[in-house]
């Protein structure tokens, strides 16, 4: 379920990478390649070395190119996703990926990026989905009788 999830978010980050190139955004841009290649490594490993290296690349990248507040939330919404799709599975997961999605969905809203602002709409509602059905999951499960 994990890595379909994983796989939807990257085919969704390869179609807002294209959005943002043509709206002549860089840092989007930027951040939207870094989180092509997080969401690649994610689906095979969870190292940490590799996380770091995309933090690190994330932090440079905003101080290389950020020039407001604004440009700095794609970059910021990167770390934060990297550490939810390295290090975290289940509900912390989704959290995660609710959390970066709020900054990019700020960011979208700062730079008037309707498609921007439906897509990361979408996807806010569709891990709120997600959570929501997983938590529904759980309390079905059958709960085990104790003998008297």
């Amino acid at each position: 379920e994990e890595r379909t999830e994983k796989q939807c978010t990257g085919l969704y980050s390869f179609q807002i990478t294209v959005h943002f190139a043509l709206l002549g955004l860089p840092t989007a841009v930027v951040s939207c390649v870094i989180a092509l290649a997080r969401i690649t490594l994610s689906i095979y490993t969870r190292s940490l070395l590799c996380a770091a290296a995309l933090i690190i690349i994330s932090i440079a990248m905003a101080l290389a190119l950020s020039r407001s507040t604004v440009e700095i939330l794609p970059l910021a919404a990167s770390v934060v996703l990297t550490l939810s799709l390295f290090r975290f599975d289940g509900i912390k997961l989704r959290l995660g990926l609710l959390a970066g999605s709020v900054l990019w969905l700020i960011h979208n809203i700062c730079v008037q990026s309707w498609g921007g602002i439906c897509l990361e709409t979408c996807f806010c509602l569709s891990t709120l989905w997600g959570m929501w059905t997983a938590a529904r999951e759980q309390n079905k499960e059958p709960k085990k009788e104790v003998c008297p």
